[in-house]
């Protein structure tokens, strides 16, 4: 019986590991240089009116983590306005889009490194939505993974040859 919990103990602290390594390092790893690469022209074009531009994908990204994982987690106070986050136009300045990026992350940073694994079974306070905290995280690296992709597409369709081998080096950064 102790040893079926020292296991269990073992993976709920490499599922931790792994999904704050992706959240605050892999998925960031990709996004970062994204933001970097495109002008502030390219960071708000849009194919089509529907459709959401880099910097309005990376202000959703941010208010998603901030919600979720920052106060959902982490107890941190934050009041989301996901319709801003998309209805933003720009030019939203460059610099003021990474600092919301990187303060977006420091504080997911914080509220994984203070988590402690026996929460990962508590409710949530949207159990129709995300039943426990583990789905949650799960679901915040799932949501980030996926507009990080749109985002490394986009700005390899804007920027042809930027970001050759950007997973690679994601991975080691």
């Amino acid at each position: 019986m102790q040893q079926e919990k020292d296991i269990k103990k073992d993976i709920n602290q490499v599922a931790l590991e792994t999904l704050s390594r992706r959240i605050t390092k892999i998925f960031p790893a990709q996004i970062r240089p994204c933001i970097e690469e495109l002008s502030e022209e390219q960071l708000w074009w849009r194919p089509n009116d529907g459709a959401n531009s880099v910097g309005n994908l990376v202000l959703h990204l941010s208010g998603s983590l901030r919600h979720y994982l920052s106060r959902g987690v982490g107890g941190m106070e934050y009041d989301r306005d996901r319709p801003t986050e998309f209805a933003e136009r720009g030019p939203l300045p460059k610099e003021e889009l990474l600092a919301t990026f990187d303060e977006t992350i420091r504080q997911a940073a914080v509220a994984l490194e203070g988590f402690n694994t026996s929460r990962f079974t508590e409710t949530t306070d949207e159990p129709n939505y995300n039943a426990t905290l583990f789905e949650l995280m799960l679901g915040v690296a799932t949501h980030l993974a996926t507009h990080a992709g749109q985002i490394v597409y986009i700005t390899k369709m804007l920027k042809e040859g930027a970001l050759n081998e950007i997973w690679i080096r994601a991975h080691r950064s």
